[in-house]
């Protein structure tokens, strides 16, 4: 459930304001609902049916430090409306006691678009200052659903992710949303990485994974994952991406049965923000 504060009119139009004019500072930034630019398109590869069941599975682990250490608090330096509902946790690192590591796309190479999709399309909500999920994945030519749930001006700068780098990329597009309630629908069709970020809360950052097909998911906050999607008897090269390692994990797996268990170790040492 979504927690709603009541805030004084005057410090809620200030902050409006303030937001306004840090969004019109940014030479990236401008609302796209209407006439902005757009997110780049390409031809889409055709779809089929793929049977909604479960094929691989497995958990994500980050090994060489304790989860406990890599809990840092964001200081979100006084903001009256963030700092109402808490502490804000670091995004970076989403880490279980035991290792388990969320927040990490899982693919399988070769993988084909799925004609048999959810009627809604998913949803990046901005609630609390923070995005809410914080990774996503979906196939080329879905539309996520962007939202503002707070009382406070945001906005969505989308980029381009660069692999291979911590936060390297070109800025795409730019959906400002001054008001609670503000909502944007974008369509991503050109397979990559995409990061978000909000300019006016600069610790506020999420990621879209736009895999070449159906057969992504990404990992839970006990590290777990499932790939909701069928996939025939056969050897397939599966890939565990997070964006604080340069390189994704990789290895070969045999599905029998229609089924098969793919686990997964990040080695804590060989990652960007140590």
């Amino acid at each position: 459930m979504i927690r709603r504060v009541t805030q004084d009119p005057s410090r809620q139009a200030l902050l409006t304001a303030f937001g306004v004019v840090l969004c019109l500072a940014n030479t990236s930034c401008g609302k796209i609902a209407d006439n902005g630019p757009q997110l780049p398109q390409a031809p889409l590869a055709a779809a089929v049916e793929v049977a909604e069941k479960t094929s691989i599975e497995g958990k994500i682990i980050l090994t060489g430090i304790e989860a406990g250490s890599l809990r840092k608090v964001v200081d979100v330096g006084g903001n009256p409306f963030c700092t109402g509902h808490g502490e804000i946790i670091d995004s970076t690192w989403n880490v279980a006691a035991d290792g388990g590591l969320a927040n990490v796309v899982i693919t399988v190479e070769g993988s084909p678009r799925a004609s048999n999709m959810p009627a809604t399309s998913p949803l990046i909500d901005q609630t609390h200052c923070e995005f809410v999920p914080n990774t996503l994945s979906v196939q080329p030519g879905q539309a996520v659903r962007f939202h503002n749930s707070d009382l406070t001006f945001h906005n969505i700068r989308i980029a381009r992710h660069q692999a291979g780098t911590s936060h390297g990329g070109d800025n795409l597009a730019n959906l400002a949303q001054a008001s609670q309630g503000d909502a944007n629908v974008e369509t991503f069709s050109v397979p990559g990485i995409y990061r978000l970020e909000c300019d006016v809360h600069r610790w506020m950052k999420a990621w879209v994974y736009v895999h070449e097909g159906i057969h992504s998911a990404v990992s839970a906050a006990d590290g777990t994952y499932r790939i909701e999607r069928a996939l025939s008897d056969g050897t397939y090269t599966v890939k565990a991406w997070h964006p604080q390692f340069a390189e994704p994990l990789s290895q070969k797996v045999t599905v029998t049965n229609g089924t098969a268990k793919a686990d997964f170790a990040f080695p804590h040492a060989q990652a960007f923000q140590l």
